[in-house]
C-alpha cells in the first residue's frame, strides 16, 4: 500500500505531500540515546540528517550529546523506497549516477530526471525540518547517492563520516580499497576518517582533495576510552565470562572464489583455504565443549546482525547440530547480536576475535585476547593477509583446538597483561583510532561546524 501511494505521489510530483510523509520517517536522536518522533526546536543548533542510520553504531548518540547539534536520522529502507521508484528497475550504480553520463539513453534520461526530482523534493523537506548538513558512512550505497548529490546541489553540505579503519599499508586490503576508490570521485563537501592510513587511500586514489579530508578518530570510542581510563574501571565483574567476536568461515581472509585479474598482485587471495570449514568447526566445537565442562563460566558469541543471514550462519548452526548442542537448553552459552561491544569487553575475562577492530578495542582494556590463528592456517599463503601478524606478541595465539581450550581456561584468572604489553597495544590502537583520551567528539564538532558555516558563507544572497 505504501509503495502504491508513494508511486502515485512521485509520478505526479507532489513534492510537498511527499515531504510531509517523509517527515514522519525522520527521527531525532536525543542526548540520552533515545529516539523521538516529534523533533525539538532547531534554535541556533546545527541540524544533522544522518542517512542510512543503522550503520553508525554509536556515532549518532555521541554527536547528539553535544549541545551545538540536533541529530536527525532516517533508515536506508525509506531512502530506498523513493530511489527504487525513481530508478524504474534500471540498473544504475553509484558511479553512473554521480557522473551523470551513460551510453544507455534511457538510463541517462532517468538519471537526469531523478536528480531534478530529488532536488525539488529535498528543498522542501529540508526547509521543513531545517537541515544544515547530511551525513553517511560510505559512498558505495546507491540509496545514499540520490540524497547526497541532491543535497550538495541545493547547497546543503554532504559530509561522509567514514567508518572503515582496519587498513595497513602494503597489504592486499589497502591495495583493493585504493583501486575501488579510483572508480569514482567524491561529490561531497568533506570526509572525516579515523586514521592517516585511511586518509592516504582516499588521496592516493584521487577520490578527493587533501583539503577535503580530516583525520579525527572514532566517535564511538570516546566513552569507552574514558571508561577504561577511569579510576573506577574494574577488570573483573561477577561471573567469569568468555566472549568471542564471531567471524564467518567464508570471510575473504581465507581466500575468495573467482579468477584473479592477469595483472593482480595478490593472486593467492583467489585460492580458498580448503580446511577453513574444518578450522571453523574446531573453534566452535571447542567453545561448546568448554561451556558444558565449565557451567560456572558464561560463553558469549557476538556476531553482527548481518552475519546471521545466508549460508555462513547456516553452517554455524549445522556445526552445533552435528555435535548435538541445543543453545536453548544451555544456561551459560548465548548468541548476542545486539549486545553492546564495549560492555561485553568490559564484562569479559577472556576475549577471542580474529580480523576485526574488536581485537585492538579489546586489547587496550588490558585483558587477555586469544587469536585463533591455528598452525594449519598460519602455514597458508592466505595468512599474509592477517591484519595482526606483525603484532602477534601482544596476544595469546592458539595453535590448535586443544591449545585453544587450554588458553581459555588458563587465562580466566589473569586480570591484566603486563604494562609493557599494554603500552604496545595502546600504540597500535592509536594508529587505528588516532586518540587514546576519548576526545574525538571535539574534532567532529569543530569540523562539521566549520563545513556548515563555510557553505553558508559561500551562498550569495
Amino acid at each position: 500500500m505504501i509503495k502504491k501511494i508513494l508511486s502515485y505521489i512521485i509520478e505526479n510530483k507532489h513534492y510537498y505531500i511527499l515531504s510531509i510523509i517523509y517527515r514522519l520517517f525522520i527521527i531525532e536522536k536525543l542526548p540520552n540515546g533515545k529516539n523521538k518522533i516529534i523533533h525539538s526546536r532547531a534554535s541556533s543548533r546545527i541540524t544533522i540528517l544522518a542517512l542510512d542510520s543503522d550503520r553508525y553504531r554509536g556515532d549518532l548518540e555521541a554527536l547528539a550529546t553535544n549541545s551545538s547539534f540536533r541529530v536527525l536520522f532516517i533508515r536506508q529502507k525509506w531512502q530506498g523506497a523513493i530511489v527504487n521508484l525513481l530508478r524504474k528497475n534500471l540498473e544504475i550504480g553509484v558511479k553512473e549516477y554521480i557522473n551523470t553520463h551513460s551510453d544507455d539513453v534511457v538510463a541517462y534520461d532517468n538519471i537526469l530526471s531523478s536528480q531534478k526530482f530529488m532536488r525539488e523534493f529535498l528543498e522542501i523537506l529540508f526547509s521543513m525540518i531545517k537541515v544544515n548538513c547530511v551525513t553517511n558512512v560510505n559512498y558505495r550505497y546507491i540509496e545514499d547517492a540520490y540524497w547526497t548529490l541532491a543535497s550538495e546541489q541545493i547547497e546543503i553540505p554532504y559530509i561522509m563520516l567514514y567508518r572503515e579503519c582496519l587498513l595497513q599499508k602494503e597489504s592486499r586490503f589497502y591495495h583493493d580499497v585504493v583501486q575501488r576508490f579510483k572508480s569514482t570521485k567524491f561529490h561531497g563537501s568533506h570526509i572525516i576518517v579515523h586514521n592517516n592510513t585511511c586518509k592516504e587511500t582516499f588521496i592516493e586514489s584521487l577520490f578527493c582533495k587533501e583539503d577535503d579530508i580530516s583525520v579525527i578518530g572514532a566517535l564511538r570510542m570516546d566513552k569507552y576510552l574514558k571508561d577504561i581510563n577511569s579510576d573506577s574501571y574494574c577488570i573483573n565483574n561477577g561471573k567469569k565470562r568468555f566472549t568471542m567476536f564471531y567471524f564467518p568461515y567464508d570471510m575473504s581472509l581465507f581466500g575468495k572464489s573467482g579468477t584473479a585479474p592477469s595483472d593482480y598482485k595478490y593472486k593467492y587471495a583467489f585460492s580458498v583455504w580448503p580446511d577453513r570449514k574444518f578450522f571453523f568447526k574446531e573453534v566452535h566445537s571447542a567453545i561448546v565443549e568448554l561451556s558444558i565442562e565449565y557451567p560456572d563460566i558464561d560463553f558469549v558469541i557476538k556476531p553482527k546482525n548481518i552475519m546471521m543471514k545466508g549460508k555462513a550462519w547456516k553452517f554455524y548452526e549445522s556445526v552445533l547440530n552435528e555435535i548435538d548442542f541445543d543453545i536453548n537448553k544451555s544456561n551459560n552459552y548465548s548468541v548476542c547480536p545486539n549486545a553492546n561491544v564495549h560492555n561485553l569487553i568490559k564484562s569479559s575475562n577472556v576475549i577471542c576475535a580474529l580480523q576485526s577492530t574488536t581485537v585492538i578495542e579489546s586489547a587496550i582494556s588490558g585483558k587477555p585476547i586469544i587469536l585463533p590463528v591455528f598452525e594449519s592456517y598460519r602455514a597458508t599463503e592466505n595468512f599474509q593477509d592477517f591484519g595482526w601478524k606483525k603484532h602477534m606478541e601482544l596476544f595469546d595465539i592458539a595453535n590448535n583446538k586443544q591449545h585453544f581450550k587450554d588458553l581459555i581456561i588458563d587465562l580466566m584468572d589473569i586480570s591484566c597483561v603486563s604494562d609493557s604489553v599494554l603500552n604496545k597495544r595502546k600504540k597500535v590502537f592509536k594508529s587505528f583510532f588516532n586518540d587514546l583520551d576519548g576526545v574525538s567528539l571535539d574534532g567532529y564538532v569543530n569540523t562539521i561546524t566549520s563545513i556548515v558555516e563555510s557553505k553558508n558563507n559561500s551562498i550569495v544572497i
